[in-house]
């Protein structure tokens, strides 16, 4: 789909925000916590739905991006700063986790109001 498709790549360590610019021209702005948060590793969710709940927003609010690395033609790896760095993040997925298709997330993935976790 050319909506999950980039033409731009941004990341902002001294912000630890990364900004993805879509061919649809939507940009996303994820914060490096929002990021470790949605992480889609098995040791984050386990290698079937429910199977391992994912980390708590309480547990990762903190984190921030170290580093980013492209994994192929298709997705993004990030080293964060609690060493974590296993999870994938294919583009369909970046592009379905965007913050602004979420109305309980700010901007950039973090939640509105301490009732709010970020989900995907």
């Amino acid at each position: 789909m050319v909506s999950e498709v980039p033409t731009a790549v941004k990341l902002n360590v001294a912000a630890s925000t990364l900004q993805i610019t879509w061919a649809d021209g939507h940009v996303s702005r994820y914060a490096g916590a929002y990021l470790r948060h949605i992480c889609p590793c098995a040791g984050c969710r386990g290698h079937a739905p429910g199977e391992r709940p994912p980390p708590t927003w309480e547990q990762v609010q903190a984190c921030v991006v170290r580093h980013v690395e492209a994994v192929g033609s298709y997705a993004l790896q990030f080293t964060l700063s609690d060493q974590h760095g296993t999870g994938i993040y294919t583009w369909p997925y970046l592009r379905r986790c965007c913050p602004s298709d979420h109305p309980e997330l700010d901007d950039l993935g973090r939640p509105l109001s301490a009732n709010n976790a970020p989900s995907e």
